[in-house]
């Protein structure tokens, strides 16, 4: 049994609910309408802005070894100075 509401001056405030609509997201879908964009396109004789220069450009020479060999050896070198101040 629910006790009975006494009338108040004061507005009580009420719980906020939170609503989120549920949103789905597929890549392979996504890629499939993005080439099927890009080929009406092409049919249609439309050219997007800056394709020569994408397809120009550079690809990255440096595998991702190098960059991991990199961190090793500076991780390496701050360990020795850390050393070395401690030390004195």
């Amino acid at each position: 049994m629910k006790a009975p509401k006494l009338p108040s001056f004061f507005k009580t405030p009420k719980h906020k609910q939170f609503k989120m609509p549920v949103r789905y997201y597929d890549k392979r879908k996504e890629r499939i309408q993005k080439a099927r964009d890009k080929a009406g396109k092409k049919q249609s004789g439309d050219v997007e802005k800056g394709h020569f220069s994408s397809s120009w450009k550079k690809r990255s020479t440096m595998g991702s070894g190098t960059s991991s060999l990199r961190v090793a050896i500076i991780i390496v070198i701050l360990c020795l100075i850390a050393y070395w101040i401690l030390k004195f």
